[in-house]
């Protein structure tokens, strides 16, 4: 038999070996296949590649371009599996790259060839943008600052481009290849959304260590706190009582709804062994952090590199700092750093004691925190004597004393974070 008899008698068992497998494997009872319905059995032995591409396409309902230099036989045997999956699979296997044009045609072709022709594509537009020429566009920020936005923006610009931060006007000058402009003012768009506020409310109570033995606080708590979906959550903490009748009990990392903040704090101050020292409203953007510091700057004395005596001033007394986070379940996560700190004199300068924090807690909107152990000693002297004899020049010295102690005082600090409305925040 002649080699060109031969060839076409191997095409004829092609066309037929692919008939029986559409007719048997994919047409059932005369009806039309399913694109979205795998096939059970898909078997191709020694078939010409380019009519097992045709025969998926068909099945999938798609139009197919194969390029000339797509030759040879395939030997499958696939069961349950989507047309487009057998395609993939067909072109992994034999090098091959099917690629979904725009247009909703395949085109399959070398995979190799494939690489090569992204890229030149890629090329090609890089030397058009090289070309082109630049398109200048200032957008306004509303929300935002534009030193904020302009590092993010960065990362978008092509080569060429440009971005620049006007502080006076709030601004950023994009200088970019027409083709990218629209990419970045979107990005832009996005990153200026306004930002949600929260209102940080403080309270600063001052116990003397002392005040609180006398009344019987322990460092303790116990309740159940119950969610809007039913599920209920026990707190308790361990209880010393120091009295049978303590005048109030707390140490909770989040005070939960219906435990009232206030009614605890005047069970304190009301018996006057304690005080409210402060009591500072915030308000601060997402992510941003506020502080609040009570206290004075104390004038010490360095010396610079020339020998110069430079006064600097210390902050000393109580300062909070707050960084809220409202997270995608509208909880608020606050990175709490509280810092309390006191100054005595020295030979040698200034000696500031500094007790701080540092720590994460997670409340709902509205709930309380509560960080307290933020102790201080002071060195206090009284003078105690005989009335009216102790205050006699010279001989009062027989009639009085001076008494000196040791006073210990503990600061609690209640943090409530409260998410504002947008529509009372634009009135505000």
């Amino acid at each position: 038999m002649s080699p060109k008899r031969w060839n076409k008698t191997l095409l004829m068992l092609g066309i037929f070996a692919l008939a029986l497998v559409f007719l048997t494997s994919v047409i059932a009872q005369d009806e039309a296949p399913d694109p979205g319905q795998p096939i059970k059995n898909l078997q191709f032995q020694s078939a010409d590649i380019q009519s097992v591409l045709t025969f998926l396409a068909d099945y999938g309902g798609v139009n197919v371009v194969v390029a000339p230099n797509v030759k040879g036989t395939v030997t499958i045997k696939l069961n349950d599996i989507l047309w487009r999956t057998a395609m993939d699979i067909i072109g992994r296997t034999y090098g091959l790259a099917v690629v979904d044009e725009s247009d909703g045609y395949l085109r399959v072709l070398p995979a190799e060839e494939y690489r090569k022709e992204v890229t030149q594509n890629e090329k090609h537009k890089k030397e058009q943008r090289d070309l082109v020429e630049l398109e200048t566009k200032i957008v306004r920020i509303s929300n935002s600052t534009s030193g904020d936005i302009v590092k993010a923006v960065k990362t978008l610009m092509t080569d060429r481009g440009q971005v620049m931060s006007d502080d006076r006007s709030n601004s950023i000058v994009l200088q970019e290849v027409p083709s990218n402009i629209p990419v970045v003012l979107k990005y832009i768009a996005e990153l200026d959304r306004p930002a949600r506020q929260i209102k940080i409310s403080t309270q600063l109570l001052e116990i003397f260590t002392e005040d609180l033995q006398e009344l019987g606080i322990s460092w303790g708590a116990e309740g159940t706190y119950t969610t809007e979906s039913g599920r209920s959550y026990p707190q308790s903490a361990e209880v010393t009582d120091r009295v049978s009748d303590y005048a109030g009990a707390y140490r909770i990392m989040a005070m939960q709804a219906g435990w009232t903040v206030d009614a605890v704090v005047k069970s304190i101050v009301n018996s006057g062994k304690g005080k409210v020292i402060a009591h500072p409203e915030i308000t601060t953007i997402d992510n941003k952090e506020a502080r609040i510091q009570m206290g004075q700057k104390i004038p010490i004395k360095q010396f610079d590199e020339s020998g110069n005596v430079v006064i600097i001033f210390e902050e000393v007394g109580t300062i909070l700092r707050v960084t809220p986070h409202i997270t995608a379940e509208n909880q608020i996560l606050m990175h709490l750093m509280p810092e309390r700190s006191t100054y005595q004199f020295d030979p040698n300068g200034v000696i500031i004691n500094t007790s701080n924090a540092e720590t994460h807690v997670i409340v709902s909107n509205g709930q309380t925190a509560v960080i307290g152990g933020l102790t201080t000693q002071d060195e206090v002297e009284s003078e105690i004597g005989v009335p009216f004899l102790k205050d006699i020049p010279i001989l009062g010295m027989l009639f009085k004393y001076t008494n000196k102690r040791n006073e210990t005082r503990d600061l609690v600090i209640f943090v409530t974070p409260t998410i504002v409305e947008e529509g009372l925040a634009m009135e505000g």
